[in-house]
């Protein structure tokens, strides 16, 4: 049943849809006395009757427009709120330049409250600043260095989709992977398929990313980022599959994602950075800190000796995944380069990004190093524990946990 709603004077009519086939007017009321424009008030219906009489026994029909009268003060404010007023010289490019189609697509998609979704309740608010500890003047302000938007995003995956997808058809037409070395096999037997997982949970990280951000910007490059990691995570799927075609033991890596010990560490990490619904920080710590570490263990275990072992297909592919983690590294530095050199939040950004960073620093550390087993660790870490220096560095954070991982790595 269909019935339409408005407190008098007040509100424009509201449609209520009563599930029960014969409803009372206490469903009835019941559902009005939860909507937005009852504002925390009690509500009256005048009808002779009491809370359990059938609506159609008091004349109400399906389609009807009842009008109802509020008890008492408002409890909350559902008005909304003055809009700010848009300065378009902040928003416009600089005099005699022109957006480029980046620009033009990407600004402004994110409106700013009020929000329905709120309601008055503070629970409710999902897109406010406490979305994030961190703080900035302006997140509008974020430019990501790949200057991607959907056309030119989708038509750069479909040309290193074909190209990967090439590779996989001459490996199996030529049946290459059938000669591979066995103890390559072996190795790729006990890692390959693992790796789905941790770029599984980046993917789900970026999405809550993704989702909340406070700017279009944002949460453009945080969208590829997520596609990206799904896109990983298949194609480590795909090559375990390659390799099942031609050796045993490659169907299901969840048992050792689960209870191998060398995984443990980094499942741990992955979990805990799930877990983590601060936006902000997801960025950080996801694509400044865990990302490169775990992938540099991960693909030095993949491409080192792959070539001499017979294995040509798996390097290619760990090169196709790296482009794109190339890029979330960029993307994400710049991030970390605008709340840093915010005005007047960029200390306490600083100091805030310093805790985070010391703190789960060392555990990715040590969840790499677990992953690369008996593999030469300097070899495999020594470049993005660099690269986090220098960003870090450059940012006026000086974080005492990359100073014990160089000396760790040196050691």
């Amino acid at each position: 049943m269909l019935v339409y709603s408005r407190v008098l004077g007040e509100a424009a009519p509201e449609a209520f849809v009563l599930s029960n086939d014969d409803p009372t007017v206490a469903d009835l009321m019941t559902l009005i006395s939860g909507a937005r424009s009852a504002r925390g008030r009690v509500l009256q219906l005048d009808v002779d009757g009491d809370d359990d009489t059938r609506l159609a026994d008091v004349g109400i029909d399906d389609g009807d427009l009842i009008e109802v009268r509020p008890v008492g003060e408002p409890q909350f404010d559902t008005e909304p709120s003055v809009k700010p007023p848009l300065d378009l010289d902040d928003t416009s490019p600089p005099t005699g330049r022109r957006l480029n189609e980046y620009e033009e697509v990407t600004q402004l998609l994110q409106w700013h409250g009020p929000y329905h979704i709120d309601g008055g309740r503070p629970s409710q608010k999902v897109w406010t600043d406490d979305s994030t500890e961190l703080r900035c003047s302006d997140w509008e302000s974020y430019r990501t260095p790949d200057k991607l938007y959907y056309r030119t995003y989708t038509t750069r995956q479909a040309r290193a989709g074909r190209s990967v997808a090439t590779a996989f058809d001459f490996a199996q037409g030529d049946g290459q992977l059938a000669n591979v070395d066995p103890a390559r096999v072996e190795l790729l037997r006990r890692v390959v398929g693992v790796l789905q997982y941790p770029d599984w949970g980046l993917c789900v990280a970026h999405q809550n990313a993704t989702r909340f951000a406070l700017s279009s910007w944002i949460a453009g490059a945080t969208s590829f980022m997520m596609f990206d990691e799904l896109r990983h995570a298949q194609l480590y799927g795909r090559l375990a599959l390659a390799y099942g075609e031609h050796f045993d033991g490659f169907d299901d890596p969840r048992p050792d994602w689960m209870e191998e010990p060398r995984f443990q560490p980094c499942r741990r990490l992955i979990e805990e950075t799930l877990t983590n619904l601060d936006w902000g920080k997801t960025i950080v710590v996801a694509d400044l800190v865990v990302e490169p570490l775990l992938t540099s263990a991960a693909h030095a275990l993949l491409t080192t000796g792959s070539l001499a072992a017979g294995d040509g297909l798996t390097p290619f592919v760990c090169r196709s995944i790296e482009d794109d983690k190339l890029r979330h590294r960029e993307s994400a530095a710049a991030f970390l380069k605008m709340v840093c050199g915010d005005a007047v939040h960029g200390e306490a950004n600083r100091d805030l990004i310093h805790t985070w960073v010391d703190a789960v620093l060392p555990q990715a550390h040590a969840a790499a190093v677990h992953v690369l087993g008996d593999f030469d660790v300097e070899s495999a870490l020594a470049e993005p524990v660099a690269w986090l220096t220098a960003q870090f560095a450059e940012n006026g954070i000086d974080v005492t946990a990359i100073d014990s991982m160089e000396q760790e790595l040196t050691a």
